[in-house]
């Protein structure tokens, strides 16, 4: 094994260490008594009305920093973004974002996603595709039947005695 094998699974390791603490500290750091309900630093920051968001969501583009760093496939990026931006979008609502944030632990399931594409890269993508796909039809979707309605109201409300 090379040198500069040897030195890149150093730094790969090192990397892994470091950002599983960021995300068990956003995520999991503090466990309900009882309950066994687990919550990280995240979910009190998200209390602190708008910074909250911006602030978490700026720590979790810290694991999104190193997934280009360490070229995972582009797929999974954009499936790690696409768990950032329901968690910063569904975090900004009031109150329901601060439930959500006890729930959707975005920094855990984007480490999980480094952590298999890092030590993995030839790892099949398929499953990733298929989210992606289902999320942009979706939204094609949800934008065709805005448009059929707002031309439907205008029809009627123009062209209708």
């Amino acid at each position: 094994m090379s040198s500069m094998t040897k030195t890149k699974e150093r730094d790969l390791a090192r990397v892994k260490d470091q950002l599983d603490h960021v995300a068990w500290l956003m995520d999991n750091a503090f466990r309900i008594p009882g309950l066994g309900w687990r919550f990280g630093v995240e979910a009190l920051i998200g209390l602190i009305p708008g910074a909250g968001d911006i602030v978490s969501g700026a720590i979790g583009l810290i694991l999104l920093f190193r997934a280009f760093q360490f070229k995972l496939p582009g797929v999974v990026i954009l499936r790690m973004i696409f768990n950032s931006l329901i968690d910063f979008v569904i975090g900004s609502i009031p109150f329901l974002g601060d439930l959500f944030d006890f729930v959707w632990k975005s920094n855990t399931k984007n480490m999980k996603l480094f952590r298999q594409y890092a030590e993995e890269p030839a790892a099949s993508t398929t499953k990733h595709w298929i989210f992606i796909g289902s999320v942009v039809g979706g939204f094609v979707l949800i934008m065709i039947a805005i448009l059929v309605l707002f031309i439907y109201f205008i029809y009627r409300f123009f062209f209708t005695p």
